[in-house]
């Protein structure tokens, strides 16, 4: 009987840790940025963490729950709209914040708090960043190309 309950304890905790069936921090969900939950997201928050270390980027202060969730949706929209060149389709992911969004195919809009792509899907493009660095970006502490450069923005 402990074997089964053991069993259906873990299949219950691998359900939960999939990142199609997680909250996003948002949600009041606990968001650890050191998690793999999309390829290249680890690899962007050790990114967001030098660069904020060195300097490169100031350190902005961090917003929870729906006024969180209101002001990243604001953040996006404002990123989307002055930087055009993003994919139509593409989306966005908040790597720290688990927060996924896509770009509309019309002009300029997004769509915030939707699931991701499948990660197996062929063609998906997926723009990596962190909240930290949404803030910058839009407060034009840096520009999208010294994000790239830094590595804090990675597209795949």
């Amino acid at each position: 009987m402990s074997k089964l309950v053991a069993l259906w304890i873990a299949a219950s905790l691998l359900v939960l840790a999939s990142p199609h069936s997680r909250a996003c921090f948002y949600d009041g969900q606990f968001s650890n940025p050191f998690n793999e939950s999309y390829p290249g997201a680890l690899d962007v928050a050790i990114a967001t963490q030098k660069a904020i270390k060195s300097q490169a980027m100031p350190q902005p202060k961090q917003v929870a729950g729906r006024f969180g969730l209101t002001m990243a949706s604001w953040w996006l929209k404002t990123v989307v709209t002055t930087h055009p060149e993003l994919a139509k389709g593409s989306y966005i992911y908040l790597v720290d914040r688990q927060l996924w969004s896509q770009v509309s195919n019309d002009e300029n809009g997004i769509t915030v708090h939707v699931a991701g792509p499948q990660r197996d899907a062929k063609g998906v493009r997926v723009l990596l960043l962190s909240e930290a660095t949404l803030q910058n970006l839009v407060s034009q502490a840096i520009t999208l190309e010294q994000a790239r450069e830094l590595g804090v923005v990675v597209e795949s």
